[in-house]
């Protein structure tokens, strides 16, 4: 069994460093296949992904069998109830307590691979001193390092962030999770060359006091190795920022996307996606077109 989940959670580990509403309908995504292929997640086996799924929905979706009757196709039960199936998954704690040990196992090994280098010269101290003046509260960072693109916080304002990490260098066999911290000693502790920093249009007239208690008491959670938007017991990092926006009386669209069979994810490009964020800074990357991968 634990082979099995780590299979599973092979595909799904990487795609990002979610309480949430249901799913979103189908009509507010773009089809998977309209990812640019170097943004779209792992596509998950679905052999793979049986063993996560079959406890927890196997008893919930089987209402029209009899006792006697055999069981039906389990892959047609997937394809056709795979949201509802994540949805469970988001909702029943017990599997997820279940399910978390070998997350957690398998995502910090994979966060702890070294990764290649591609000679970008990092952000260095002096330009993050250089950049905090033109930051405000609210801004919403994107950073990546060895062409690893992944990672997102929610500027709080006095240079200080909130965010979610998987790992860091003096932390290797287990997870940091929800901390609030100076931009600058992040920067000083885990190397960055790649930024786009964002921001809401008007953001100057909107009230942030929401978000911004909510991502504060979020402080001290687990990072989510699961990847669920459908409750926030524990957040990964673009999860914790996309949540704590929609605290807002007039959140900007950001909207997730379906990976496979309903897991649904929110990663930096569906930030870069939104047509409510225009882009303040950016360091060796270039944010793409806007309203490439979601309908508005």
């Amino acid at each position: 069994m634990k082979k099995l989940l780590a299979l599973a959670l092979t595909a799904l580990s990487l795609t990002a460093c979610s309480s949430a509403p249901a799913l979103l309908p189908a009509a507010n995504r773009m089809p998977v296949n309209t990812l640019r292929a170097a943004a779209a997640p792992p596509q998950p086996n679905l052999q793979e992904l049986l063993p996560l799924l079959r406890e927890i929905f196997k008893n919930e979706l089987a209402d029209g069998i009899q006792p006697g009757q055999p069981a039906p196709d389990i892959n047609l039960v997937l394809e056709q109830k795979g949201p509802m199936a994540f949805k469970l998954l988001g909702q029943d704690a017990a599997a997820r307590r279940s399910l978390y040990p070998y997350a957690d196992q398998k995502v910090i090994s994979e966060f702890n691979k070294p990764s290649p280098s591609d000679n970008v010269p990092a952000v260095t101290p002096q330009d993050i001193q250089a950049l905090l003046p033109r930051l405000q509260p609210g801004d919403v960072i994107l950073c990546g390092n060895d062409k690893s693109f992944v990672h997102g916080a929610l500027y709080l304002g006095r240079g200080e962030i909130v965010h979610s990490l998987a790992t860091q260098p003096d932390m290797h066999d287990r997870f940091r999770g929800v901390v609030k911290e100076s931009l600058s000693t992040y920067i000083s502790r885990s190397e960055r060359d790649t930024f786009v920093i964002l921001r809401a249009k008007g953001q100057s007239s909107v009230n942030f006091t929401p978000a911004f208690n909510y991502a504060v008491a979020q402080v001290g959670k687990q990072y989510d190795s699961l990847f669920l938007l459908q409750n926030d017991e524990r957040l990964y990092c673009t999860e914790l920022v996309w949540s704590a926006l929609r605290k807002l009386a007039h959140p900007p669209r950001v909207l997730p996307h379906a990976v496979k069979y309903g897991w649904e994810m929110v990663t930096v490009e569906d930030f870069m996606d939104s047509p409510d964020l225009e882009t303040v800074w950016t360091r060796n990357y270039a944010r793409p077109p806007v309203g490439r991968l979601h309908r508005y």
